[in-house]
């Protein structure tokens, strides 16, 4: 028997870079449904829709993990939108 668990994917959306760009946000999907978002200089959660603790606690591991790489990728793609 064969378990199979759902596909939890953090992103940065060019909807809140264009909505907010001096704010950068993470999104978390859960099986392509929003369950959150997190600041991506804090770390903390801006929005909780359906966020358990350990789904807290990986996504501020893995976000701060790639933080430099995604905030520079936030700041390159806000500059385009602003040119």
């Amino acid at each position: 028997m064969k378990e199979s668990f759902g596909e939890t994917v953090l992103e940065l959306s060019k909807e809140d870079m264009k909505l907010n760009p001096k704010n950068p946000l993470v999104r978390m999907y859960d099986d392509g449904d929003l369950i959150g978002k997190f600041s991506l200089k804090t770390l903390e959660v801006v929005e909780n829709i359906d966020l358990a603790d350990y789904d807290i606690r990986f996504a501020q591991k893995e976000i701060k993990r790639n933080q430099t790489n995604w905030l520079e990728t936030w700041r390159d793609y806000v500059g385009i939108l602003n040119a």
